[in-house]
C-alpha cells in the first residue's frame, strides 16, 4: 500500500513538472514574441500544449487507475491543454486589437492633422485672392459716371431708373471700397433759394434708393448746387430737362468731404 502510494505521489510530482516546464515554456515564448505569429506557428504551440497536457494526464491516469484511468486522465489533460490554448489565443487577439487601435489612432490624428493644414491653406489662399483682387480694383477702375433726371420741381426717382440703381447697388455691396459721389442740380427756373433745396432734395432721393438696396451709408457722398452749374444758359425746354438731375460718379480714389452736404 505504502509503496502504490509513493508511485502516485512520484508520479503526480513528476507529471506536475512536465505540465508546468512546457506550459511555461510556451507561454514565455509567446510572451517574446511581441509581433503577432503566423497561423503556423499558433497552431504548432497548440499542438504542443494538447500532446504535453494528454501525455501529462496519460502517465498520472495510468499510475492511479490503470489502462482506463490513463486514457480518462488523458482527455483531462487535453482539456486543461485547452483551456491554456485559449488563454494565449485571447492575449493574442487582445494585443492584435490593440495594436490595431493605436495604428487607427495615429492614422486618425495624422488625418486631422492634414485637414486643418487643408483649411488653414484654404484660406490663406482665398485671403490673397481677396487681397489681389481689391488690388486690382483700386488699380484699373475708372471713375464712372451716369446721370439720373427728373420731371420739373420733382424729386421723385421715376421707376425706369431703379434697375440700373439696382444693379449699381449690387456693385457697391460687392466692393465696400468704392464710392459714389451723388451732386444734385435744379434748372433755372424759379427762385435760386428754391432751386438749391430742390437740388438737396434729389440728391437725398437717390441716396435713400442705394440705402434701401442696402448700401453703406458711408459709401455715398452727396452734394447740392441748385441753379449754379447749368449745362447750358439758355432757357430752353430741352436745355432745361438736362439740369433737372442727379449725376452719379463712381470712384475708388478718396471724395474730398468738405465739400459734400449729407
Amino acid at each position: 500500500m505504502k509503496t502504490a502510494f509513493n508511485k502516485i505521489t512520484l508520479a503526480i510530482a513528476f507529471t506536475g513538472l512536465m505540465s508546468a516546464s512546457a506550459f511555461s515554456v510556451a507561454g514565455s515564448r509567446s510572451d517574446e514574441q511581441l509581433a503577432t505569429p503566423s497561423a503556423q506557428e499558433i497552431k504548432s504551440k497548440e499542438d504542443q500544449n494538447n500532446a504535453v497536457g494528454f501525455g501529462t494526464g496519460v502517465v498520472l491516469g495510468a499510475v492511479v487507475a490503470g489502462p482506463v484511468g490513463a486514457v480518462v486522465a488523458g482527455l483531462f489533460g487535453i482539456l486543461i491543454a485547452d483551456d491554456v490554448n485559449d488563454k494565449n489565443r485571447l492575449t493574442q487577439t487582445k494585443n492584435a486589437l490593440e495594436n490595431a487601435l493605436d495604428s487607427t489612432n495615429q492614422e486618425l490624428v495624422a488625418l486631422q492633422r492634414d485637414y486643418q493644414q487643408s483649411i488653414t491653406s484654404a484660406n490663406q489662399q482665398i485671403a490673397a485672392m481677396d487681397s489681389a483682387m481689391s488690388q486690382a480694383m483700386q488699380q484699373v477702375t475708372p471713375s464712372l459716371e451716369a446721370n439720373i433726371q427728373f420731371k420739373t420741381a420733382s424729386f421723385i426717382v421715376e421707376d425706369h431708373y431703379k434697375s440700373q440703381l439696382d444693379g449699381l447697388a449690387s456693385e457697391l455691396r460687392k466692393n465696400p471700397k468704392l464710392k459714389i459721389e451723388l451732386s444734385g442740380f435744379a434748372d433755372q427756373r424759379g427762385e435760386s433759394t428754391y432751386n438749391q433745396v430742390l437740388s438737396e432734395q434729389r440728391a437725398k432721393a437717390v441716396k435713400d434708393y442705394l440705402v434701401s438696396q442696402f448700401v453703406n451709408d458711408n459709401q455715398i457722398i452727396t452734394q447740392s448746387f441748385g441753379e449754379s452749374e447749368l449745362v447750358s444758359e439758355s432757357d430752353s425746354f430741352e436745355d432745361n430737362f438736362f439740369d433737372r438731375r442727379v449725376l452719379l460718379k463712381v470712384s475708388n480714389k478718396p471724395v474730398d468731404m468738405t465739400a459734400a452736404n449729407n
